[in-house]
């Protein structure tokens, strides 16, 4: 049922059907949006809104403050387009409602779905116009962090999934979320989480130049020694400088994501502390999402043998950063497909906060006799379990193996 509400009457966990007033009465860049936290809460009741309707089928409704019933159950989230897809049990490691975990999901969904858009549109206007509009980046960002804050594996997860014709500006949302991830797990200021958010957002922006690019429609890859790749970054620096509002860390970010530790980046040769912090982050979360994308070029890494070659690498990545970005992430992602004893596959399905390197994991194909088995959840937690991982290698080619993997949720 629609209701409309004055703002003094909501309280988290209230699902806002519609803003009641004009864009310009509030920082919300979607209209419609679960109440995550007190955070959410304020920003509306601060807002210069008077009324909002809200939808009591999603969420509490403000006569009886009870919880609202469960909502639908989203498509699921294939890993291998067009493939068989077996019914997906319950991920929830810690003490988490079927209800809320498949909220969580469908909430980070929306946010990926339009804030994508979002990006494109702003990606569009910063190149015909050399405009960039911050008030709608810091209303994206800031629902990045409210979901991050309500559960940290769904956005990140979620976003590493994108289509080949919108890879630019899903790249760009990627980052974003990792970045504004990262900045909690470093335990940064807010107003130093909202930057690292909005230069994850535009540290990209220099490949609006490359149409190519833009589109994701390239045959071929851009190697490190093209011109567009070492010139991206100044571009895109330019695009912002011409801006006053833009704030000089995200510019620098732009400018300086292909930094090294070691010296060896471009395009201004950095090394160690003299590459901003925001900086060495972007190196980190841009490098990570895209090795694990899947382009018309290449295959993309599992996400456990993106951050174990990571982990090897000399001289590329801060490691006292690298190490957080590993917490933030988890050891094993959601979605990394790691071999087991008992010579079995799983997918990673959820983390255990305590034990990372410990996931949860869904059991779904035999090494042994070659083919999918029943799946079953285990968690590799459990002092009971017996299973164990078996010591990341190389990545799992499914593209060659045609084998269907199991959705996440």
């Amino acid at each position: 049922m629609i209701k409309k509400v004055p703002v003094s009457q909501l309280c988290v966990g209230m699902y806002v059907h519609d803003l009641g007033g004009s864009f310009l009465d509030h920082s919300f860049w979607r209209s419609r949006f679960l109440i995550q936290n007190e955070r959410k809460l304020r920003r509306v009741q601060e807002s210069k809104l008077d009324w909002v309707l809200i939808d009591t089928s999603r969420g509490v409704d403000v006569s009886t403050g009870g919880p609202a019933p469960a909502a639908p159950a989203a498509a699921p989230v294939s890993a291998a387009a067009g493939a068989p897809q077996p019914p997906a049990p319950a991920v929830d490691a810690a003490p988490r409602s079927a209800s809320t975990e498949q909220q969580a999901f469908d909430d980070a969904k929306d946010i990926i779905e339009g804030s994508r858009e979002q990006a494109k549109q702003l990606f569009a206007d910063a190149d015909l116009e050399g405009k960039i509009d911050l008030r709608q980046i810091e209303g994206l960002v800031q629902d990045m962090a409210d979901s991050i804050e309500g559960h940290p594996d769904a956005l990140t997860s979620l976003a590493r999934i994108k289509r080949a014709d919108q890879y630019l500006y899903a790249h760009s949302v990627a980052v974003a979320a990792l970045m504004t991830s990262l900045a909690r797990t470093l335990d940064l200021s807010e107003d130093q989480i909202r930057l690292a958010g909005m230069a994850g957002l535009l540290h990209d922006i220099g490949k609006v130049r490359d149409p190519g690019e833009a589109s994701g429609k390239l045959g071929r890859p851009i190697q490190p020694v093209q011109e567009i790749q070492q010139k991206h970054p100044q571009t895109g620096a330019e695009m912002l400088r011409q801006d006053s509002s833009v704030p000089p860390e995200v510019v620098d970010v732009c400018l300086h994501h292909h930094e090294r530790i070691d010296g060896k980046g471009f395009p201004d040769g950095l090394a160690g502390e003299n590459i901003s912090l925001l900086a060495r982050m972007a190196a980190i979360c841009n490098f990570y999402d895209e090795v694990t994308s899947t382009r018309p070029f290449k295959k993309g890494w599992d996400p456990a043998f993106a951050l174990y070659k990571m982990m090897k690498s000399e001289g590329q990545f801060d490691p006292d950063v690298l190490g957080a970005f590993v917490r933030t992430v988890g050891r094993y992602p959601l979605g990394s497909i790691i071999s087991l004893t008992q010579s079995e596959l799983g997918l990673v399905v959820a983390q255990n906060p305590d034990t990372p390197e410990l996931p949860v994991v869904k059991i779904f194909y035999s090494i042994r006799w070659s083919h999918a088995i029943p799946e079953r959840r285990v968690n590799l937690a459990d002092p009971d379990c017996p299973s164990r991982i078996l010591p990341v290698a190389a990545p799992v080619d499914w593209a060659q193996s045609g084998l269907p993997v199991p959705p996440i949720v």
